[in-house]
């Protein structure tokens, strides 16, 4: 019992099944239905549309707003950004970015009637250099994947790139989030990349704490880290010269 919560007390650093070059196209284009149906049902995708939404309250709805996404996966967040922009008739442009080839065709396909979202394939660690380039900057679920460096890096460019705001959204490490997600992957069916990488993000995760180190670290100063049910955090940091208009 000590050992199995001794496994939580720093980051697993195992490799994700989804990133393995030799993950079958079948079994990834299955890992990303999967995902989005994560994102909708438990929490993900409304956590980051409210974010958005908050943030927008004080913009002009006649304002022109562009959004960055880093890691977008099949763009399903996007799309669902886009959608609220239309209800509301904001003018948002949005690019989605990912490295995977797969992701790019699944995105692009999954958001074919939204022009207003370009979905792009790169690397996230190398196209933060510009200065203030789009209003938000956002990532989900993507830190994870990463190492402590390269996660300093990526805040450190979205907060480069950002002319308003960042938005990240990730997991909490935790030993019930680890045995939640466990149980959810085999009472729904889900595949076999879903059962197994799940619960590796969930040991991939980060703490609160962490999350303050990379923050910092990043300069992100006074970077606000939100907890939302189940397990997940947001961060939400604002530039400045515009979180007190």
């Amino acid at each position: 019992m000590l050992s199995f919560f001794s496994d939580f007390l720093s980051r697993c650093t195992l490799p994700e099944i989804m990133d393995h070059p030799s993950t079958s196209k079948a079994d990834f284009l299955r890992a990303m239905a999967e995902i989005r149906w994560v994102n909708r049902y438990l929490n993900g995708t409304s956590c980051m549309l409210e974010a958005v939404q908050k943030l927008c309250q004080n913009i002009a709805s006649e304002d022109s707003l562009s959004l960055l996404d880093l890691g977008t996966a099949s763009a399903d967040i996007p799309l669902a950004i886009a959608q609220w922009a239309r209800k509301s008739k904001r003018t948002l442009t949005i690019k989605a970015l990912d490295l995977h080839p797969l992701a790019i065709m699944e995105g692009r396909r999954y958001v074919q009637n939204y022009p207003e979202i370009e979905v792009v394939q790169g690397n996230a660690l190398d196209c933060t250099e510009s200065e203030s380039q789009y209003d938000f900057v956002i990532s989900s679920m993507f830190l994870h994947h990463l190492e402590n460096e390269d996660a300093v890096e990526l805040l450190r460019g979205m907060a480069r790139q950002a002319k308003r705001a960042v938005i990240v959204n990730d997991l909490e490490r935790h030993p019930l989030a680890w045995l939640g997600i466990r149980l959810l992957g085999w009472v729904t069916l889900k595949g076999k990349i879903f059962r197994y990488d799940s619960a590796l993000s969930v040991k991939r995760a980060f703490t609160k704490q962490e999350l303050e180190n990379l923050c910092q670290q990043a300069g992100l100063h006074q970077a606000l880290i939100e907890a939302r049910v189940p397990f997940r955090w947001v961060i939400t940091w604002q530039r400045p010269q515009v979180a007190h208009v």
